[in-house]
């Protein structure tokens, strides 16, 4: 009989806290069991922190949350919004554009109650969104932000990456397929860790009555316009797992 005891898994994925970002994010999410939000590391200028992409008339565009003018070196969690942003503006942009969405006006208000209260930075921001989206889809998965966590030894890339799984006391890493490249499994397995990687599964549906080609890898607030959200949590727990 054997009777060593049986280790649970504990797989933790990481990611930077995105604006809205598209269903993968999420399949994410719900793939793990503790997220983390690596808000403590370089901000990129145009990347999908403070920007995301909607859908107009069967085409692709983008809207954004203004930042205040600074160091493009600072670290996610202290770039701050910017005094001018018009939040009105925004919001009128989303209003035109899925005005024949089932879903509209329900979004819509879901989404000026979320933008309205100040954020001291576009990771609270940031956060905040990602968490009601989590609720909204009905996933329960814990979620850190890396600031949060023990500062670590000053390590950068792969290194910081175990580091926080295993102040997470995690068993497996799951990232994303696309950034597969970055990791190397052998690292991992010297830590005690498995690597995972998640392909998202990205259901098409109609958008604005089918008149134009679906577009994929919108922001979720698309998916949410068009489809009852228990339609759009079921699609969150999608995506295939592979073993690196």
């Amino acid at each position: 009989m054997n009777l060593a005891p049986t280790i649970e898994r504990q797989r933790i994925a990481l990611m930077q806290p995105y604006f809205l970002p598209y269903l993968g994010y999420f399949q994410l999410i719900a793939a793990s069991d503790h997220f983390v939000l690596y808000d403590n590391v370089q901000f990129i200028k145009n990347g999908w922190i403070e920007r995301n992409r909607y859908l107009l008339d069967g085409e692709a565009k983008w809207f954004r949350i203004s930042l205040a003018k600074d160091s493009h070196t600072q670290q996610i969690t202290h770039r701050r919004i910017a005094e001018q942003f018009a939040l009105g503006d925004l919001l009128n942009k989303l209003e035109f554009a899925y005005r024949k969405a089932p879903l509209r006006t329900e979004m819509m208000a879901w989404l000026e109650d979320l933008l309205t209260p100040p954020a001291d930075s576009i990771a609270t921001l940031n956060e905040r969104l990602l968490r009601a989206c989590c609720a909204r889809l009905a996933i329960d998965t814990p979620i850190t932000r890396a600031s949060q966590l023990e500062p670590g030894a000053g390590l950068q890339g792969q290194e910081r990456v175990i580091e926080i799984v295993q102040a997470c006391r995690g068993t497996h890493y799951l990232n994303p397929v696309g950034g597969g490249h970055l990791y190397h499994p052998q690292a991992f397995r010297q830590a005690g860790i498995h690597l995972e990687l998640l392909g998202a599964n990205l259901p098409p549906y109609a958008q604005g009555g089918g008149a134009h080609p679906f577009v994929a890898g919108l922001s979720i607030l698309d998916a949410l316009m068009f489809n009852e959200p228990e339609v759009v949590g079921a699609w969150a727990r999608q995506g295939d797992i592979q073993h690196a």
